[in-house]
């Protein structure tokens, strides 16, 4: 069984590694006490060489490396959302505090737009000390899978959304949307198209999040309850909390349903093009990672 998973993993390497440095691996995998973490090591930098087209080897001990950046962008999204709930109590109280109740989802809203700027400099600072391997698909992947997770807590979860199904299939899309866009990003950059850039960042920043709220709603409710002529209208709602009826023809309805998915989405995409913007412009004898 040792030797068939050995195998496996040998198999995810491009063709110039496996014939240079297979029987090197494969000893040392043989000859591991904890073959299991091995294992995973082993295969995330056979995945990274694969996705970048190096033809070098990596160590277990940088392989580890990565996998530990992996796990802090799998928690950005759960430190994103504290950060934001954070700033949104702090809202709360201060609209206690001067009896300005109805102005409440002002406030809340508020606290959405300053949750921006420290997702922002939080990507630039990641991208700046740590090397992220393949960043442009693996950290809208690893945001993803850390949405999901948060998704997945039973009730807790719920404050990404109140069907988990369509939680996990906006997210999904999300993802998928995330790649697209930092790979293009990156591409822009790297041709020195760098107002090209900045518009595609922006438009970006703003339509991949209000698709994937649209994928959410249209996969958790049906079109009697949520009309379809109101998709355009679903994540301006959701992070303005101003809400003219869109979901049962109800007054916040929307935000009853949807709950911080739209959000949390939102801060995440900003994270995303933070990072590209760093790993993009370094010359790339430097940044093979990026």
């Amino acid at each position: 069984m040792r030797t068939e998973l050995i195998r496996a993993v040998l198999a995810l390497y491009p063709a110039a590694i496996r014939e240079r440095y297979g029987d090197e691996i494969a000893e040392l995998l043989h000859a591991s006490p904890t073959l299991g973490r091995d294992l995973a090591d082993t295969a995330w930098c056979a995945l990274r060489d694969r996705l970048t087209h190096r033809s070098e080897t990596t160590t277990m001990a940088q392989a580890r490396t990565a996998t530990g950046t992996m796990l802090r962008l799998i928690g950005t999204p759960s430190a994103l959302g504290v950060l934001m709930l954070a700033l949104m109590s702090t809202m709360g109280v201060l609209a206690s505090m001067g009896d300005l109740y109805e102005f409440g989802n002002h406030l809340y809203a508020t606290a959405m737009v300053l949750s921006v700027p420290p997702a922002w400099f939080f990507g630039r600072w990641m991208a700046r000390v740590r090397s992220i391997p393949a960043a442009v698909f693996a950290v809208p992947v690893a945001l993803g899978m850390g949405v999901a997770a948060i998704a997945v807590l039973p009730g807790f979860g719920q404050v990404m959304g109140e069907e988990l199904a369509a939680s996990l299939t906006a997210t999904a899309s999300w993802a998928v949307g995330a790649v697209l866009l930092a790979y293009t990003l990156r591409a822009l950059l790297r041709d020195g198209r760098s107002g090209a850039a900045r518009l595609v960042g922006v438009a970006g920043g703003v339509l991949l999040p209000a698709a994937a709220t649209a994928v959410y709603v249209l996969a958790a409710l049906p079109a009697e309850r949520a009309p379809r002529r109101f998709a355009p209208l679903w994540w301006v709602s959701s992070v303005s909390s101003w809400d003219p009826g869109l979901v049962d023809d109800a007054y916040r309805q929307l935000e009853d349903v949807i709950k911080l998915l739209p959000q949390m989405l939102t801060l995440c995409t900003v994270f995303v093009l933070a990072v590209v913007a760093v790993t993009a412009t370094r010359p790339r004898t430097a940044a093979q990672s990026a």
